[in-house]
């Protein structure tokens, strides 16, 4: 490249100025003749405005997947309020589409310079639906076979219901019909449900990153089931709800997720692969109800059959206890009776006893007293014999117990005889 030669400060000779009307009026005779016809342009609406005179006016962006980038291309759209009414009766024909943040579209306009405000801008006349319908669906067709591929389409679902899911988190917009709806259903049942509930926006580009951050703040909370509620809306109102994030956010939470939003044709990817899907959020509260009512409904019956099988048993028990009542009377009655007769015996045993010890007492008593007068020494005395000391006391029993002079005293049955011994002779058994 060559060297641009320095400037050396004087002016041309003959200026060329424009005034800005000018340069404006060229700019817009330019892009007239480089866009003579209607051109087709498709792409992501964002910052859509409804003016109150009727008019749409949005930009048209490059669709990106990441949340927050900002958009590398932008074309303004200007949708007048005339050919806003063509486009829709267009949208409407085509099953309720509606334009707003988010959404892919393929528009036809004319491209015009608008001079007030010094940009180049496309004037909208013509929206093709299909186009935006079978974004729609192959995008959804590609992330439900994604998340099958990844093992995340029954993953929620495979997870267990509380059997009496009366702790709930509430997924929704604060104050919207959807709200007013699921509580009211909830209310109406009287069970002691209790809701958290965790505001969220469930439209438009702040659905995706508000729904998911719900669903994240619900798995730290104590609550049995989380439930996502939306009311009705045509099919791109509900496009969050079809979203990569959410999906991701609902397959993966560790508590079972109830989906109930309020479309009554197609089903979303949220519905895919929550725990449960319901057509409408009164439908989705009517189901946690209805699992209430069936534990309810369980434990009456459990209640019923064991008040039965009490009452059988204690019925059972009780005639157990009169026939075991009437038998121990029974054996009590004899056992009297027996023992009765024997103390009638023992009494009469312990009457005569006394007697005919005293009388075995007196026998003995008798015997002894005979043998004790038998050696009663007066009565030897009386026969004859007496009873021979020593002069010191000593009794005399044998010749070897005196000797010559040992004066002696010998006791008869009348009086005492006093004696010397002169001599002794032992007897013949002696010699």
């Amino acid at each position: 490249m060559g060297s641009r030669p320095e400037h050396d400060g004087t002016l041309d000779p003959e200026p060329s100025t424009l005034t800005v009307g000018e340069l404006c009026a060229r700019i817009e005779r330019t892009v007239a003749d480089a866009f003579p016809d209607e051109v087709w342009v498709q792409g992501a609406i964002s910052g859509l405005n409804r003016s109150a005179n009727g008019h749409v006016y949005f930009d048209l962006v490059d669709p990106s997947d990441e949340m927050g980038v900002a958009a590398q291309a932008t074309l303004p759209v200007a949708l007048f309020a005339t050919p806003k009414m063509l486009v829709n009766r267009i949208l409407r024909k085509a099953g309720g589409i509606r334009m707003h943040d988010g959404i892919e579209i393929r528009i036809r306009g004319r491209v015009a310079y608008y001079p007030a405000r010094g940009r180049v801008q496309l004037i909208m006349s013509l929206i093709d639906p299909q186009f935006t319908l079978g974004q729609m669906v192959a995008a959804r067709s590609a992330l439900l076979d994604r998340l099958r591929t990844g093992g995340l389409l029954d993953r929620n679902q495979l997870l267990e219901l509380c059997p009496l899911p009366l702790r709930v988190a509430l997924v929704t917009s604060a104050g919207s019909a959807a709200f007013a709806d699921f509580v009211h259903e909830i209310e109406a049942s009287g069970h002691p449900f209790r809701i958290t509930l965790l505001d969220s926006r469930v439209q438009g580009l702040e659905a995706v990153p508000s729904v998911v951050a719900a669903i994240e703040t619900a798995q730290g909370l104590d609550v049995d089931v989380i439930v996502i509620v939306r009311g009705g809306g045509s099919r791109t109102d509900l496009v969050a709800f079809d979203h990569e994030r959410v999906a991701v956010a609902v397959a993966t939470s560790r508590h079972p997720v109830l989906v109930g939003v309020g479309h009554e044709i197609d089903r979303s990817v949220a519905d895919e692969v929550a725990h449960t899907s319901a057509k409408t959020p009164t439908a989705c509260a009517a189901a946690l109800v209805e699992a209430v009512d069936r534990f309810v409904q369980r434990l009456d019956t459990a209640t019923g059959r064991l008040s039965g099988l009490t009452s059988l048993h204690l019925g059972s028990a009780g005639e157990r206890l009169v026939i075991g009542t009437e038998r121990l009377a029974r054996a009590a009655r004899h056992t009297v009776q027996r023992n009765t007769i024997e103390l009638d015996h023992a009494v009469r045993r312990l009457q005569l006893a006394p007697g005919r010890r005293l009388e075995r007492a007196d026998g003995r008593l008798a015997t002894a007293s005979a043998r004790l007068s038998a050696l009663d020494p007066a009565v030897a005395l009386a026969r004859g014999w007496t009873i021979t000391r020593t002069g010191t006391g000593r009794l005399v029993r044998s010749i070897g117990d005196v000797g010559t002079g040992t004066v002696l005293q010998t006791t008869t049955m009348d009086g005492m005889i006093a004696s010397t011994v002169t001599g002794t002779e032992p007897g013949e058994h002696e010699k």
